[in-house]
């Protein structure tokens, strides 16, 4: 395209090139407006027969330029001035299609732009036309004729650009199509001033030239045959391109005015300023429509977040509240000016449950919003305004603009209720499962009698029937003594007693201790441990209820394996941690119940807990002691293959657990039963 402009237009090779590129652009559009859809094809159509008048009027003019036979106004000018008529008509038609006008925003941004053009070419074109000295009544007509025209083509274009959604990249095309054929244009009406007599001419077809084969490409452009429907997506009503475009604009008409003044002061400068003071009215009216805009759209999101019901903040760097949404106000008790402009953890976060001073360059909250940081921070402890306090969960996000951090959003959330639930839940567990011990003890101790014969000699079927209320006792009981350790752990009351311990130790004792099941399963049960586990590495943890976590799983195992089948406790060590391996040949996990085997009461079958005896709280508890005793618990399972639950815990060497004070044995800790 660029080629098009700069090739020397007189040489006989580039006449024949710019020859070839129009026609075959030519045909290319009238191909393409041919194709068109019927509501579209009327737009092609009127650009087209616009094209083919331009480039009729411009081949006519440059013969008679070259027989030495032209005259203005002349042929060549009439055919220019009828090429207006379909141009304007498909331009108002794509208005009415698409019909921007309802905008507001868009109506001024183009008024404005327009009136900044109609000054320019006012001052620059118009006027020094009707200046010139020795031209005819019909020569003047015809040289305002053109510029009037252009700027109504110009004024049509930047509306269909501002408003009516964004453009497409059709719609992009064509405005570079008509860039093209304005600026040629801008020329030819220069040229009709002596003061511009000297304007470039020989440049003029390769302009007509490049806007015949652009508007060829808009044609055959993605999307070209919806140029006239409605554009859904709106764009904004204040982008920084387009201000930047008011803005030069707005100071175009008052720059025009201050050159005039510096001139001389004439009836045309008075013109210009009343231009000025146009475009200024606008100006100001946009502005006021962009304030309205910011300040209505200020109250929804206000609306929005005083709906919600958790309280939000709006933070600065430094932590000073910017902004306090409604609930936050109501669960802190206070009114809005008690929290704007100042530092949120002064008001609300300033001591510990216990009632000391807690500063605040000391407060997690406010070190993850100096560094942008993103957390949930459960189990904290606001402080009303009245002294009262409250538990509360935080949310930190950050607040970025351009990347650079610029503050954070701190939402959080009262859960008194919450934690009012949790502790009645604890409590009733605690008494029903305590109430439920002393009469299981009871009954267990009773039916085992029965079942060892102490009472005397049970029949077959009577001997079944024992058996039977045996094995659910256990059940029971071991549900029980899970629901107390769940119960003890979520109230923080599980007794740990750490110390320092082999963990092929760990794996041997948990073998002992299912060897019985094992067997009376039929289930082959081997112990491996790795040369890396050797008696110098060591575990820094509760030996009793490591070993807990162990059986349990090796016991899931059992269940879940059949007969003759062999389960492997495998012991290895791996840098600075033991890894503890349960691995069986069973039927396996299938992959969307991985997440939630750790989950309270999850079964991976509805009917595994009734078939094979399970509560369901198992690996839930193993979970919860590992983390507790700084490890992790992992699975991997194949369907048909069998499952690896894998316990590892980091290594210490022995002088530093002996360094290490164990924790609390807890409170009210039970044997199990």
């Amino acid at each position: 395209m660029v080629a098009l402009v700069v090739l020397p237009y007189d040489s006989p090779r580039w006449s024949f090139v710019y020859l070839c590129a129009t026609l075959v652009a030519l045909v290319v559009l009238f191909g393409a407006a041919l194709a068109m859809p019927r509501g579209t094809r009327v737009v092609w159509w009127c650009l087209f027969a616009f094209q083919v008048l331009t480039m009729a009027s411009q081949a006519i003019g440059d013969h008679a330029r070259k027989s030495g036979t032209s005259a203005f106004p002349g042929p060549a000018d009439w055919l220019s001035l009828l090429a207006y008529v379909p141009v304007l008509t498909a331009l108002g038609v794509l208005i009415h299609r698409l019909n921007p006008g309802r905008d507001r925003e868009a109506w001024i941004d183009s008024s404005i732009l327009s009136v900044a053009a109609a000054s320019v070419f006012g001052l620059f074109l118009i006027v020094p036309v009707l200046s010139e000295p020795g031209m005819s009544r019909a020569a003047v007509a015809v040289a305002v004729t053109y510029p009037v025209l252009d700027l109504a083509v110009l004024a049509s274009l930047i509306w269909l650009l501002v408003g009516g959604g964004r453009p497409k990249t059709t719609m992009l095309l064509v405005a570079v199509s008509f860039a093209f054929t304005l600026t040629a244009d801008i020329l030819r009406d220069l040229s009709l001033v002596d003061a511009w007599s000297g304007a470039p001419q020989s440049v003029l077809p390769a302009l007509r030239v490049a806007a015949v084969v652009t508007m060829a490409a808009a044609a055959t452009a993605p999307g070209a045959e919806d140029i006239a429907v409605p554009r859904e997506t709106v764009r904004p009503h204040a982008t920084t391109t387009r201000l930047a475009v008011l803005a030069v604009g707005v100071l175009a008409v008052p720059t025009l005015v201050a050159v005039r003044l510096w001139d001389d002061a004439s009836k045309l400068t008075l013109l210009l300023a009343l231009a000025a003071i146009i475009i200024i009215i606008l100006a100001v009216w946009r502005i006021g429509l962009l304030v309205t805009a910011v300040d209505q759209q200020r109250q929804v999101t206000e609306l929005v977040l005083d709906s919600a019901g958790d309280g939000i903040v709006g933070l600065d760097r430094e932590g000073f509240v910017v902004f306090a949404n409604l609930s936050a106000r109501r669960m802190l008790r206070c009114r809005e000016s008690d929290l704007i402009g100042r530092r949120f953890h002064d008001v609300a976060h300033h001591e510990y449950p216990d009632g000391r001073a807690f500063p605040w360059h000391e407060c997690p909250v406010q070190q993850l919003v100096q560094r942008g940081g993103e957390a949930f921070i459960p189990d904290q402890v606001y402080v009303r305004r009245d002294g009262t306090t409250f538990p509360v969960e935080i949310i930190i996000s950050p607040l970025r603009v351009d990347g650079v951090l610029t503050g954070a959003v701190q939402s959080f959330r009262d859960v008194s209720e919450r934690h009012a639930v949790d502790e009645l839940k604890r409590q009733f567990v605690s008494v029903v499962s305590h109430e439920l011990r002393t009469p299981l003890t009871s009954i267990k101790g009773s039916l085992q009698m029965l079942d060892s014969g102490l009472v005397g000699e049970l029949s077959g079927e009577q001997a079944e029937l024992v058996s039977m209320a045996v094995s659910n006792s256990e059940r029971l009981s071991q549900l029980v003594n899970d629901i107390l350790d769940i119960e003890r752990l979520d109230a923080g009351r599980l007794p740990l007693k750490p110390e320092s311990v082999p963990p092929a130790r760990l794996a041997e004792l948990a073998v002992t201790a299912m060897a019985g099941a094992a067997g009376a399963a039929g289930i082959q049960l081997v112990l491996e441990v790795d040369p890396s586990a050797t008696e110098d590495a060591m575990v820094f943890a509760d030996p009793h209820r490591l070993v807990q976590v162990l059986t349990n799983l090796v016991g899931n195992a059992i269940k879940f394996s059949d007969r003759g089948a062999r389960i492997m406790v495998r012991v290895t060590v791996a840098g600075t941690y033991a890894h503890l391996a349960v691995i069986d040949h069973g039927r396996g996990i299938p992959a969307e119940h991985l997440e939630s085997v750790f989950d309270r009461f999850g079964q991976v079958d509805a009917g595994d807990a009734r078939r094979e005896g399970g509560t369901g709280l198992g690996l839930a508890i193993a979970r919860e002691i590992t983390v507790r005793s700084g490890g992790e618990i992992t699975v991997t399972s194949t369907i048909g293959a069998g499952s690896t639950f894998t316990v590892v815990l980091p290594l210490v060497d022995e002088d530093a657990a002996a360094r290490i004070t164990p924790a609390p044995a807890g409170v009210g800790a039970e044997e199990a039963l």
